[in-house]
């Protein structure tokens, strides 16, 4: 019975040692969601992600001029277009996010475990396992779960180059993150201006070996997007043209309206985004006042020109309500956190969800600031490179409509960061040191009795 007890404990040790195995419930509990609550037809991005693979299946991504379409990046429709041409069930596509999901817990507690303790790897990689919004999107043909197992899988290749002073390490960093940009268009400027940090670090830095490794992962990175950049420039005529979605949501960002707090609203001034209860006919009423005029004469134009004016208007907003602008700027990093406030909506109750796990978040990158400002010159290179990227990433993300969506691609950094930094801290007793208090009244007891003792002698 003994030896069969021994046994059990070595299975049950290399089962929890193998993350593979630890988190494979996972995979099949995000399958289960999936099946559960996937929509029977596609709706909203889910549609232009489709529509993108069609085109490419077909040999080109965006339409001919004048009406070009470069709302997103070909990342996403790239992975999709072979299950589109194959036929396959929109079903069986969308649950490819659970295995995105597991793989970027999985990469995760990977990267963890190189610097960390196996204690701390398995719990940083179990949070992201339940983080509430991360379950939300399975369902969902969106790039979430893609960009999960994106960002996860760059953590661990930089922390592995760091460590193992394996060049293919770098070589893979760079393409992960390469493929990062064409998915999420936005981290094409943040890596331009991650690019000139690096650059200028290496020039005033006396230890330019240091500063290398990061200038190689972003050129590398660079050179991944520059096809899509050059197929832009050829049908735009505009070099560094990521896309042409970043004027509408700047714009949106920048109103300078009394109770419009920079959420994105649709074209058609209906209101019809999140939250969807409680529209009125008043809402739809301010927006048309405040934007009617403006939107009815951008949309005269065509896609590109659309978004050159949809930027001139927002810059000049900016311009004569600069304190609006911040004010914005302000609801935005609160709508990543907590997904609220809205222009003209209710509250709704899922709001509740989004404070606990947004309150966490905020607290606990607080602290890891402090403690990351504290301890500069000892934290490791991995930990620093990624943070100054997700803090590009973030300051960029506030200047347009934000959402939860933006904070949630990047808790995969934010956990391995917190991680860290739970690891390399002093322990924390929350207990009080009782045996030595009780010592401390033994003593003092004695001492008043022994006083006492000899005030009677006298």
């Amino acid at each position: 019975m003994y030896i069969y007890f021994q046994i059990g404990l070595v299975m049950i040790k290399k089962f929890t040692r193998n993350p593979w195995l630890l988190f494979l419930p996972f995979l099949f509990y995000y399958a289960y969601v999936i099946i559960i609550n996937k929509w029977p037809t596609l709706y909203g991005d889910e549609i232009r992600y489709v529509d993108f693979a069609h085109n490419l299946i077909h040999g080109f991504y965006s339409p001919p001029a004048p009406h070009i379409n470069l709302w997103s990046g070909p990342g996403f429709p790239i992975i999709l277009a072979p299950f589109i041409a194959l036929k396959v069930p929109v079903i069986y596509i969308t649950l490819l996010n659970a295995l995105y999901l597991y793989l970027a817990i999985v990469f995760l507690y990977k990267a963890l475990s190189l610097l960390t303790n196996r204690k701390i790897a398995i719990i940083f990689s179990l949070l992201l396992a339940v983080y509430p919004n991360a379950s939300a999107i399975l369902p969902i043909l969106y790039t979430e779960a893609f960009t999960y197992f994106l960002v996860s899988s760059f953590v661990c290749a930089v922390t592995l180059w760091y460590l193992k002073k394996n060049k293919r390490y770098g070589t893979i960093a760079g393409l992960v993150l390469g493929y990062i940009i064409l998915t999420k268009i936005i981290f094409g400027y943040v890596l331009i201006v991650c690019l000139v940090v690096c650059l200028l670090l290496l020039l005033i830095k006396k230890n330019k070996l240091y500063y290398l490794k990061p200038v190689k992962i972003l050129l590398i990175a660079f050179a991944v997007s520059v096809p899509y950049l050059a197929y832009t420039w050829h049908i735009t005529g505009k070099i560094f043209y990521w896309g042409n979605s970043g004027g509408m949501s700047l714009y949106w960002m920048s109103t300078p309206y009394e109770n419009e707090y920079g959420d994105w609203k649709l074209p058609d001034l209906s209101n019809k985004q999140y939250p969807t209860l409680f529209k009125s006919a008043e809402a739809d009423a301010l927006l048309k006042k405040n934007h009617s005029k403006e939107i009815k004469f951008i949309l005269k134009h065509n896609e590109v020109e659309q978004d050159a004016l949809f930027k001139q208007k927002a810059i000049d907003n900016i311009k004569k309500h600069p304190l609006k602008f911040m004010t914005n700027y302000y609801y935005n990093f609160s709508r990543m956190l907590f997904n609220f406030p809205y222009s003209y909506s209710y509250q709704d109750g899922a709001i509740v969800r989004n404070i606990i796990s947004g309150s966490l978040i905020l607290w606990s990158s607080v602290i890891g600031i402090i403690l990351t400002y504290i301890n500069w010159r000892r934290i490791v290179f991995p930990v620093k490179f990624v943070l100054l990227i997700t803090g590009v990433y973030l300051l960029l993300s506030g200047a347009l409509s934000s959402y939860p969506r933006q904070l949630d691609v990047i808790v995969p950094v934010l956990l391995f960061w917190i991680g860290y930094l739970a690891a390399n801290i002093k322990k924390i007793n929350l207990k009080f040191g009782l045996e030595e208090r009780l010592e401390e009244v033994d003593l003092i007891l004695l001492a008043g009795v022994e006083v006492k003792n000899e005030a009677v002698a006298e």
